[in-house]
């Protein structure tokens, strides 16, 4: 029976010139064009390669097949179509809690409920639901800039406390006839 040696020693290295240094302007906008350039860029790199790098590139889709497969841009590539990625499963989480959220207000606000017996339940803790699921959906979309807060729900010890301004009654003269 024959048996394979095995080489002792250190591995072979293959060197990547280049690869620690940091991107160039136009090697950024690149990336940044062909991950987040929208349906008309994105994804298409012979196009981003000519709009970034100028028209008059001779071989532009060979210059684009070599430019993309740099281990330097290929990996900023990566890096942020992984935090593009992760943004867009964020986001869509978000809009599926929020539309919960929504549908749980829209259900408790008004709706009247009944026990096996047939006698009405006190709508008190299911509006307290639809409040805190309005309180939910404004953390996770805050309302910036508002003018004057009109409605005011604090949740300190248990309660809920409505601070409401009430609009004043409009009083017309006789002589003000529009």
């Amino acid at each position: 029976m024959k048996e394979k040696q095995i080489q002792q020693g250190p591995l072979p290295v293959k060197v990547v010139r280049g690869a620690e240094r940091p991107l160039t302007a136009q090697e950024e906008e690149f990336c940044d064009l062909y991950v987040r350039g929208g349906p008309e860029f994105a994804g298409k790199q012979t196009k981003c390669f000519r709009e970034i790098f100028g028209e008059e590139v001779a071989n532009a889709s060979i210059a684009s097949y070599y430019f993309i497969r740099t281990p330097r841009i290929h990996a900023r590539i990566k890096e942020m179509t992984s935090s593009t990625q992760y943004e867009a499963e964020t986001i869509a989480v978000k809009l599926q809690v929020a539309e919960t959220l929504k549908s749980v207000m829209e259900e408790t606000a008004t709706r009247e409920y009944v026990d096996r017996f047939g006698q009405p339940l006190s709508p008190a803790p299911l509006r307290a639901v639809a409040v805190n699921a309005a309180k939910a959906l404004m953390d996770l979309y805050p309302v910036k800039h508002a003018s004057e807060s009109r409605l005011k729900i604090e949740n300190g010890q248990g309660g809920v406390i409505f601070n409401v301004i009430v609009p004043q009654p409009v009083i017309h003269d006789k002589d003000d006839s529009a």
